[in-house]
């Protein structure tokens, strides 16, 4: 068994990957490889002759270019593995839009105690925003999700088929969706006119699951509904943080940041929790996170 990383790994898993010097040789011998999706390209894609194993250090692989990778290999992203910190984030987010941080004028106030809460996925992410609202805010949350990384924390757990329904009823809309076939525009502007007044609005998953026309117009019209994001829509291949939703008074974001960036800690145990999973793959026969290529290919 030979893994190799294109990043640093944490010192304890040092003696068992191969993270630094890497040769063609490496690469050519590599039956298991942690990357950043982005790493991956069609160049050191030929390299991978005898590749059974993919890990990504991301939660997200849309960044993954699916097409240049060896046939036949088991990939596994990292969700679940930034959950605390984005969950976090998401509630920093709500909060802030809810009681005017950072404003220097008085608006309307919103409450989130005792409210509704309705979470767009239900994984690693969902679920500890679900927690926090159920515990913290003591909100009646209702999941939209394909699958739960932990019901218990749901009041309701339903299917996308319910989403325009249920929009209707929030009083709190946290999106934690991964981006991919079926997630694509899902929030457009058809579905976003169902959501009622006074409402906050939040994304932690990926940009493009909105429709960014579709959301910058509803919220010139809708004044009432506040939206914060910590993800941006991506222009020439690169998120846009200079977004013209800055513009928008009913609007607040962070650059990307609930995650990893410029925390050593989330980093350390994300890279921890990939290590883990891929020498699982290759000493017990299994993983956690498979990815499902339908999803994206």
């Amino acid at each position: 068994m030979k893994i190799v990383s294109f990043d640093k790994v944490p010192e304890k898993f040092k003696k068992t990957i191969k993270d630094s010097d890497l040769s063609d040789k490496d690469l050519e011998e590599a039956e298991g490889l942690l990357a950043w999706p982005r790493q991956i390209t069609p160049e050191i894609a030929l390299k991978l002759k005898n590749l059974k194993a993919l890990q990504t250090f991301s939660a997200g692989v849309d960044d993954l270019n699916f097409s240049v990778l060896p046939k036949n290999i088991q990939i596994f992203s990292n969700a679940g593995a930034y959950s605390k910190p984005v969950a976090e984030l998401a509630w920093a987010l709500a909060l802030s839009l809810a009681k005017n941080v950072g404003k220097k004028y008085r608006l309307k106030s919103y409450t989130l105690y005792n409210k509704k809460a309705l979470v767009l996925g239900a994984g690693g992410i969902g679920s500890e925003i679900a927690k926090i609202a159920k515990k913290g805010f003591s909100c009646m949350v209702t999941g939209i999700s394909r699958s739960f990384k932990n019901s218990s924390f749901f009041d309701r757990i339903l299917s996308v088929e319910s989403l325009e329904s249920e929009l209707a009823k929030a009083d709190i809309i946290f999106s934690s969706l991964p981006l991919n076939k079926l997630t694509k525009g899902l929030l457009n502007s058809t579905n976003l006119y169902k959501i009622k007044q006074y409402v906050i609005l939040v994304n932690v998953g990926r940009a493009e699951v909105f429709d960014e026309e579709g959301l910058f117009e509803f919220l010139k019209e809708r004044k009432d509904v506040r939206f914060g994001t910590d993800v941006f829509w991506r222009h020439d291949g690169q998120e846009d943080f200079s977004s013209k939703f800055w513009q928008l008074e009913n609007f607040t974001g962070t650059p990307h940041t609930a995650g990893a960036w410029e925390n050593e800690e989330v980093i350390n145990e994300a890279k921890s929790i990939a290590c883990k999973n891929i020498m699982d793959y290759f000493r017990k026969g299994y993983a956690k996170n498979e990815v499902k290529l339908e999803d994206y290919v």
